[in-house]
């Protein structure tokens, strides 16, 4: 009996073994699908030794030996079950997953981001299928490859919709990631849940498109308008002691989002807006609204300007300094990215600079001090990344989109590991789980009431890299100031959405012809075992 002893001992332990990490227990089929199969089997076995165990006379014991070596056998062939039964349902399947990344490469507008989302994204499908629990780079645990799509949107939404809907039905598209425009944002948003087709966004920051305007295919890992108002909003309140304000925004959603955002946190915090300005992103003459800010300043003594933009800021800065609108209230200060700020340093004629502007930050490469910005920031100079290469700019380091592109990809590389089949319904019951991952701005907890995911923000001081060796010396970067906790700036939640489970959706279990080969042998063994068993008692 005690080689019986032994096994059983040993089958427990297994069975109970806890797993490696919380991550793994998303990339394997919860064991809970194998209860029914163990719960048959053991009750063979406890019949086969209930009956061996009967005291069957000094003449019968080397029977006894002998069936319980047999057992003992056939319990160790049931161990190996586990490794058989519960494994990814798409274990075999090596049909790539597509994932289509909508980005404008080529506009007079924002073509510059698409290359940091292209990087952060790749970059983060690396280190998620590598460095995350997981060892299976580029591919899932299950084997399956990670097709990544490229789809030039040009910063048309009339684009986009094309393009998105040729990729589902022509190219077959598993996931959609991107739409750097707000506008296009909004008009994928609608295809995605027609076809009910996971959207990730990044890094259009419109907040509606995660409220008013949400759908539960959206999920957003990118900050939106609202962490900017939080933190811009604080750091003219609450450092600077301002409480008069006027805005000079963009004249589309990003720009009317970021101030519809700011002013409902002004207002919040007993300030008031004083004027609001909307021009043109392709603007190239700001006269017009920099007098009419100069006539609301002789009347309201407006503070501080809040400019809200995207893309080329040189024109407006240029005119920003010829017609010295600093001589009347303080322009905002804000850490954008490396190549903008840079943009307008050199657009201003001294003693005028951009220099020591300090204000919002969503992401500077120096900012969080974590080991994920870590390895994506060593990663650009392994990998020889440069964002900015086009412009003959050769500094190795993140823009301001790429940290957002790695985080969206780390949050698809966990889904599609936890849901092998790409059910939708149960993607979204996953990820709305309150999942939480560690990304290049910290801990990441993306929100299921909106799909929102929080991350820190920073305040930040524009400064000139005087380090030698460094990437960027010479360059304008983001100092650091402080670090704004996530919850602190996290939007307030306004999508009237009702998230699905919480129970996390288990995959089927992949009966293949191994499987079923294995469990016929097992029940073969056992029912032979008891007739032998049967038969010894009869004689």
């Amino acid at each position: 009996m005690n080689s019986i002893a032994f096994v059983l001992a040993f089958f427990e332990r297994s069975r109970n073994r806890p797993l490696e990490s919380t991550e793994k227990t998303f990339s394997i089929a919860s064991s809970s699908h194998t209860e029914q199969i163990y719960t048959g089997i053991l009750s063979i076995y406890g019949k086969a030794l209930s009956i061996s165990c009967l005291d069957m006379g000094e003449e019968n014991m080397n029977k006894t030996k002998l069936i319980s070596a047999s057992i003992s056998m056939l319990l160790l062939v049931s161990m190996c079950l586990p490794a058989v039964l519960v494994r990814p349902a798409a274990a075999q399947d090596e049909e790539p997953i597509k994932i289509g990344v909508f980005a404008p490469f080529t506009t007079a507008g924002l073509s510059f981001y698409a290359p940091w989302t292209k990087q952060g994204f790749e970059l983060g499908m690396v280190y998620a299928t590598s460095e995350m629990g997981y060892e299976n780079e580029n591919k899932t645990e299950a084997g399956r490859p990670y097709e990544i799509i490229y789809y030039d949107t040009k910063g048309s939404p009339t684009e986009a919709a094309s393009l998105v809907t040729s990729a589902i039905e022509t190219d077959g598209i598993d996931i959609i990631v991107g739409g750097t425009y707000s506008s296009v944002a909004a008009a994928i948003a609608p295809i995605a849940e027609e076809y009910e087709k996971l959207y990730f966004i990044s890094p259009a920051a419109d907040t509606t498109l995660t409220a008013e305007n949400f759908n539960p295919y959206i999920f957003r890992i990118a900050r939106n308008n609202w962490h900017d108002a939080y933190a811009g909003v604080t750091y003219a309140m609450d450092y600077l002691n301002y409480t008069d304000f006027a805005f000079l925004a963009a004249d589309y959603s990003f720009g009317y989002s970021g101030v519809q955002s700011m002013t409902e946190v002004i207002e919040e915090k007993g300030g008031n807006v004083r004027s609001i300005q909307y021009a043109p992103l392709t603007a190239n003459d700001f006269s017009p609204y920099i007098f009419n800010l100069q006539d609301a300043d002789d009347t309201y003594d407006i503070e501080y300007l809040f400019v809200i933009w995207a893309g080329d800021f040189s024109f407006l800065y240029e005119d920003l300094e010829t017609y010295d609108l600093a001589a009347d209230m303080e322009i905002s200060g804000a850490c954008i990215d490396i190549l903008s700020m840079n943009v307008i340093e050199a657009s201003l004629t001294p003693p005028a600079t951009y220099e020591g502007s300090t204000g919002l930050c969503l992401y500077g490469y120096e900012l969080p001090d974590n080991d994920v910005n870590d390895w994506m920031v060593e990663q650009h100079v392994e990998r020889n990344i440069m964002p900015n290469g086009a412009f003959g700019l050769t500094y190795r380091v993140p823009e301001l989109f790429t940290a957002s592109g790695f985080a969206t990809a780390q949050f698809l590389v966990n889904v599609t590991n936890a849901v092998p089949d790409l059910n939708t319904n149960d993607m979204i019951m996953h990820l709305e789980q309150g999942l939480t991952i560690d990304c290049p701005k910290g801990p990441t907890y993306l929100r299921p009431e909106d799909h929102q995911g929080l991350a820190e923000m920073y305040i930040a001081e524009a400064w000139k890299d005087d380090r030698s060796g460094s990437e960027t010396e010479g360059f304008i970067i983001a100092k650091h100031v402080e670090t704004l906790d996530r919850f602190t700036v996290a939007p307030p939640v306004a999508s009237n959405y009702t998230p699905m489970t919480t129970t996390a959706p288990l995959p089927p279990i992949p009966f293949d012809p191994l499987v079923v080969g294995v469990v016929a042998v097992v029940a073969v063994v056992a029912l032979v075992v008891i007739f032998w068993i049967g038969k010894s008692r009869g004689s």
